[in-house]
């Protein structure tokens, strides 16, 4: 009886260490460490993340819901050519074999029939995996549903390269030639952001509501329309 007591007791025991081990070896979000984020609009802001205005990646300033945001819009220089671009500063990644996250909130308009995400990658893609995307089997394509909400879509990339390969960025969004796109924040993680992503709290993690904090400024707060 006394060894079976034991047992019990050394199993606990080791439970109750592989739990804590599993709750300390969590990596805890850090900006500019293992995120980065860019707000884009007509004055874009952010953290080692920058949109990239380019030959065939020139948006416009627009307001969508309210929000102040970029326009991919439509046409612009013929199908295909409907492009956002975005540079992940060297220093936060560069070249290697990457698992990373991208978070693009976007507006949900049946303007666009679907929205693609095209990274510099090692894997299979046009220019060497340099734009790979939904076409070469890296995820499935955003089929906007027409809400005309600010909604987010969390991107998973599994063999990241981020070279500055993708025409001199590192990744792209683009409706390729299927309409216009709108984007407001786009957050890169090399840690798996919750699934649940709340782009108004920091690195998306749902934070319990204080109703009176309501009123106060968060961090990420959504642009609204100046008068």
């Amino acid at each position: 009886m006394l060894k079976r007591i034991q047992w019990m007791t050394t199993l606990i025991l080791i439970q109750f260490l592989l739990i804590s081990v599993c709750t300390f070896a969590a990596e805890e979000p850090e900006e500019g460490v293992n995120y980065i984020w860019v707000d884009v609009g007509e004055e874009s802001e952010g953290v080692l993340l920058t949109q990239s205005e380019q030959g065939d990646g020139v948006t416009e300033p627009a307001v969508q819901g309210g929000v102040d945001c970029l326009e991919n819009p439509w046409p612009y220089n013929g199908p295909g050519h409907n492009h956002m671009y975005f540079k992940i500063d060297d220093t936060f990644v560069f070249g290697g074999k990457h698992k990373a996250w991208i978070v693009m909130e976007y507006f949900d308009s049946n303007e666009a029939e679907e929205i693609d995400c095209q990274y510099d990658s090692n894997g299979a893609g046009p220019v060497g995996g340099a734009f790979r995307g939904a076409g070469d089997g890296a995820f499935a394509l955003v089929k906007p549903g027409g809400t005309d909400k600010w909604l987010v879509h969390i991107w998973e990339i599994k063999d990241g390269r981020f070279e500055n390969r993708a025409n001199g960025s590192d990744f792209r969004f683009s409706s390729h030639g299927k309409g216009p796109i709108w984007i407001n924040r786009v957050w890169f993680s090399t840690i798996e952001p919750p699934e649940n992503f709340d782009p108004d709290s920091p690195f998306g993690i749902p934070q319990a509501v204080d109703p009176a904090a309501k009123l106060t400024t968060t961090w990420g707060q959504i642009k609204i329309e100046k008068k």
